[in-house]
């Protein structure tokens, strides 16, 4: 999965409310708004420019001036649905909750049929996010031709391409594509929603297992953090800013690929008493090569 801080999008646990009465971490509403993202270079006009009503209310993304991603949110404010309607397809991500606010289940479907889902389990006392199960509509995935319409996925959920890959090696016949996500949080951390520091990834059917580890800058904070847009790459789970990501995988016990992304800061936008970034910078040792990412925000 190409490792990009900003690529966010949804998978997990992004739920975000916009309530300031909200109790739960993974539903408040951001104090610090993103407003506009450019990728690679700020000259140019953004990449992605955020909407928001006279309350503040996230309603919608506009990408690259050409479509957009539409919010729709329940009685209580917490984000119901997000929807992308494209040449080929249309998309929707949905989004359910327990009595607490708190994510259980989100599906993601294509033309209306359900082609994702993710379902959530806690830890009984901190009700933080132990594991995540994800079931992939193997024939749609493996069948897949237009995978660059498929943006909501692209840009919140995860990397099509690769999903569309492990679809087509998987030898079984049955009609469902597996995995399990299992967190690790912060040792000696106490409270419920605070820095990930190990994630893994299984998938039965290739013998396949994805261990990500990550540290972090504990003086800045990240802007993705609780939004209802930051699935991929899981850019929605950690409070403070990566400075460093691990990512290992082995198949059927051996080592296939093992990369290291380093994230440095640049630019200083106070919000509350806590510092945001202004510019993320993004090196993975596959190339050196660094990518910018420029973030603007509402004053």
């Amino acid at each position: 999965m190409k490792k990009n801080i900003l690529l966010v999008a949804l998978a997990i646990f992004v739920v975000g409310a916009f309530s300031s009465c909200q109790k739960n971490v993974e539903t408040y509403h951001p104090k610090c708004k993103i407003k506009k993202i450019w990728y690679r270079s700020d000259v140019y006009a953004p990449n992605e420019v955020y909407n928001y009503d006279d309350k503040g209310v996230l309603t919608s993304i506009t990408i690259d001036s050409l479509y957009s991603f539409e919010f729709t949110y329940n009685k209580d404010k917490t984000v119901a649905s997000i929807y992308h309607v494209g040449e080929k397809y249309s998309e929707t991500v949905n989004i359910n909750y327990d009595v607490e606010g708190l994510m259980e289940s989100m599906t993601y479907t294509v033309d209306g049929q359900v082609r994702q889902e993710m379902k959530v389990s806690r830890d009984e006392e901190t009700q933080r996010i132990k594991k995540i199960e994800e079931n992939y509509d193997k024939e749609f995935f493996d069948n897949l031709v237009y995978m660059k319409d498929l943006r909501l996925y692209n840009r919140m959920l995860g990397d099509i391409q690769e999903i569309h890959q492990l679809c087509k090696e998987a030898a079984s016949k049955d009609l469902v594509f597996r995995s399990t996500k299992t967190f690790t949080y912060e040792e000696g951390s106490k409270k419920n929603f605070d820095n990930i520091s190990k994630i893994v990834e299984e998938y039965p059917a290739l013998r396949r297992q994805v261990t990500r580890t990550y540290t972090y800058d504990e003086e800045s904070f990240n802007p993705f953090y609780g939004l209802p847009f930051a699935y991929a790459d899981y850019a929605g789970y950690y409070l403070n800013n990566k400075l460093k990501e691990t990512e290992e995988v082995k198949v059927e016990g051996a080592v296939t690929r093992n990369v290291t992304y380093t994230y440095s800061y640049e630019g200083l936008h106070y919000m509350n008493n806590k510092m945001y970034p202004r510019q993320f910078i993004t090196i993975s040792s596959e190339n050196n090569i660094p990518v910018h990412t420029y973030i603007l925000y509402l004053k």
